[in-house]
């Protein structure tokens, strides 16, 4: 299977053909999960800038494609200008009626439990130890699974390859996801995806051979899950510590005696302009 990662906006996702992706997999970065007096909160703008990607993965997405998108709501003081409360923004319906008005359809949620119950040692948020804001510890994320009109024609030989065990069925359909955090661990990125996450998406909502795609590329995991799971892919990342970021990811991942090599297409912004 081919890989190929652009170093790019993904406003260049106009570059790629129409109708030649398969099922698209990621998770938009946050707008903010900072708390800094006087910082840029341009939510709305990056709701527009979503809408805009949301046009071009409707394109490229073959008729009957899956689009699954990872995403959580924000907790912030900064996105109300009349006041500095705290409060909840509802990052992840916003983005689902984005995608939505894009002409996708939704297929399916599921709940992605991260695993991480414990308190910090105390509160970091709201009126401890008094009433009124007493905030959660809000550590799931939204999976939107999404589908753009039509139906797909694969051959029975694929369909075969492609099955899904009765084990991988009875886990993967429950409505929560219980799939350790892995940010914690590791130094170079600030809100890493589990591999797993975007495995099994891909293992459900596509066939092998099958074209992935990720706009918001990150530290590849996308990429090595499509990888692990017979797919082709193509990513776009922004951050100029992309590759570097990839190469870490690659070897926290994959096993060099178990897994296939991976390797990968890399393309600069710089190379385009």
């Amino acid at each position: 299977m081919t890989h190929q990662v652009y170093r790019a906006d993904n406003k260049y996702l106009t570059r790629i053909d129409a109708e030649s992706v398969h099922l698209v997999v990621t998770s938009p970065p946050y707008v903010t999960t900072e708390f800094k007096r006087g910082q840029d909160f341009d939510y709305d703008g990056f709701l527009a800038t979503f809408a805009i990607v949301c046009e071009q993965l409707y394109r490229v997405l073959v008729p009957g494609g899956r689009f699954a998108l990872n995403v959580a709501d924000i907790v912030t003081k900064y996105r109300h200008d009349d006041e500095d409360s705290i409060a909840r923004v509802p990052f992840g319906p916003d983005c689902l009626h984005v995608a939505l008005s894009a002409g996708f359809r939704y297929l399916d949620r599921y709940i992605w439990d991260k695993g991480f119950t414990r308190n910090f040692g105390g509160p970091l948020l709201g009126s401890y130890p008094y009433p009124l804001s007493l905030f959660n510890n809000n550590y799931f994320e939204y999976i939107f699974v999404l589908r753009k009109p039509g139906k797909r024609k694969v051959k029975q030989e694929v369909r075969e390859e492609s099955k899904v065990s009765i084990e991988e069925w009875r886990l993967w359909v429950q409505q929560w996801w219980r799939i350790e955090s892995e940010s914690e661990r590791v130094s170079f990125h600030r809100a890493i995806f589990p591999v797993e996450v975007p495995y099994r998406l891909i293992r459900m909502y596509s066939y092998v051979g099958d074209h992935v795609l990720d706009p918001y590329l990150g530290t590849g995991a996308t990429m090595i899950a499509a990888h692990l799971c017979g797919r082709a892919s193509t990513g776009f990342e922004i951050s100029t510590d992309c590759q570097s970021m990839i190469h870490k990811r690659k070897s926290l991942e994959l096993r060099p005696l178990i897994d296939p090599e991976l390797t990968y297409g890399y393309t600069d912004e710089d190379e385009w302009n």
